[in-house]
Protein backbone atom coordinates (compact mmCIF):
# COMPACT_ATOMS: atom_id res chain seq x y z
CA UNK A 1 0.00 0.00 0.00
CA UNK A 2 1.52 3.28 -1.04
CA UNK A 3 2.11 6.45 1.60
CA UNK A 4 -0.05 9.21 1.65
CA UNK A 5 1.35 11.86 -1.18
CA UNK A 6 3.34 14.29 0.98
CA UNK A 7 2.06 17.11 -1.11
CA UNK A 8 -1.29 16.49 -0.67
CA UNK A 9 -2.07 18.39 2.17
CA UNK A 10 -0.75 22.03 3.82
CA UNK A 11 -1.29 23.56 7.31
CA UNK A 12 -1.29 26.94 7.82
CA UNK A 13 -0.74 27.61 11.72
CA UNK A 14 -1.93 31.21 13.33
CA UNK A 15 -0.55 33.59 15.69
CA UNK A 16 -3.68 33.04 17.81
CA UNK A 17 -3.07 29.25 17.52
CA UNK A 18 -5.66 28.56 15.21
CA UNK A 19 -4.82 26.67 11.53
CA UNK A 20 -5.91 26.12 8.48
CA UNK A 21 -5.36 22.52 6.23
CA UNK A 22 -5.21 23.49 2.40
CA UNK A 23 -5.89 19.73 0.88
CA UNK A 24 -4.94 19.24 -2.95
CA UNK A 25 -8.11 17.26 -4.71
CA UNK A 26 -7.70 15.69 -8.00
CA UNK A 27 -10.22 14.59 -10.68
CA UNK A 28 -8.87 11.31 -10.59
CA UNK A 29 -8.76 8.75 -7.77
CA UNK A 30 -10.57 8.70 -4.83
CA UNK A 31 -11.23 12.05 -3.66
CA UNK A 32 -12.93 11.12 -0.24
CA UNK A 33 -9.81 9.67 0.90
CA UNK A 34 -8.05 12.54 0.62
CA UNK A 35 -10.93 14.33 2.54
CA UNK A 36 -11.00 11.72 4.96
CA UNK A 37 -7.31 12.24 5.21
CA UNK A 38 -7.73 16.06 6.17
CA UNK A 39 -10.67 15.38 8.39
CA UNK A 40 -8.39 12.95 11.03
CA UNK A 41 -5.03 15.00 10.62
CA UNK A 42 -7.31 18.55 11.56
CA UNK A 43 -8.95 16.35 14.07
CA UNK A 44 -5.39 14.98 15.71
CA UNK A 45 -4.34 19.02 15.57
CA UNK A 46 -7.27 20.24 17.54
CA UNK A 47 -7.09 17.76 20.16
CA UNK A 48 -3.83 19.07 21.68
CA UNK A 49 -1.77 18.82 19.02
CA UNK A 50 -0.35 15.58 16.45
CA UNK A 51 2.65 14.63 18.60
CA UNK A 52 4.16 11.56 19.01
CA UNK A 53 3.74 9.16 21.55
CA UNK A 54 7.18 8.84 22.68
CA UNK A 55 9.33 11.62 22.10
CA UNK A 56 6.51 14.55 22.25
CA UNK A 57 7.85 16.13 18.75
CA UNK A 58 5.19 16.77 16.26
CA UNK A 59 4.70 14.11 13.71
CA UNK A 60 5.67 15.03 10.20
CA UNK A 61 2.45 15.50 7.29
CA UNK A 62 3.64 12.92 5.57
CA UNK A 63 3.02 10.36 7.92
CA UNK A 64 -0.29 8.58 7.83
CA UNK A 65 -3.40 10.25 9.54
CA UNK A 66 -3.40 7.25 12.40
CA UNK A 67 0.39 7.58 13.30
CA UNK A 68 1.00 7.74 16.74
CA UNK A 69 4.76 8.01 16.18
CA UNK A 70 7.08 10.28 14.20
CA UNK A 71 9.33 8.32 12.98
CA UNK A 72 10.22 4.08 13.21
CA UNK A 73 12.99 5.05 15.76
CA UNK A 74 10.49 5.60 18.03
CA UNK A 75 7.94 2.99 17.67
CA UNK A 76 10.66 0.70 18.23
CA UNK A 77 11.55 2.00 21.35
CA UNK A 78 7.98 2.54 22.48
CA UNK A 79 7.64 -1.51 22.29
CA UNK A 80 11.27 -2.09 23.78
CA UNK A 81 9.99 0.23 26.28
CA UNK A 82 6.63 -1.95 26.35
CA UNK A 83 8.28 -5.47 27.15
CA UNK A 84 10.64 -4.03 29.31
CA UNK A 85 7.74 -3.10 31.81
CA UNK A 86 5.68 -6.14 31.10
CA UNK A 87 8.46 -8.29 32.19
CA UNK A 88 9.51 -6.65 35.21
CA UNK A 89 5.65 -6.41 36.03
CA UNK A 90 5.98 -10.54 35.35
CA UNK A 91 9.07 -10.74 37.59
CA UNK A 92 7.54 -9.21 40.62
CA UNK A 93 4.73 -10.85 40.38
CA UNK A 94 6.29 -14.11 40.81
CA UNK A 95 7.84 -13.24 43.85
CA UNK A 96 11.57 -13.20 42.22
CA UNK A 97 12.77 -9.85 41.75
CA UNK A 98 15.72 -9.96 39.14
CA UNK A 99 17.42 -6.44 37.78
CA UNK A 100 19.60 -6.10 34.72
Amino acid sequence: MPAPDPHGLYIEEYDDGGFSIICELWWHGNRANRIRRMRSIADNIRWGGWLCAHCRKPIPIFRRSDALYCRERCRKAAARLRRHERAKRHRYARGRVMEF
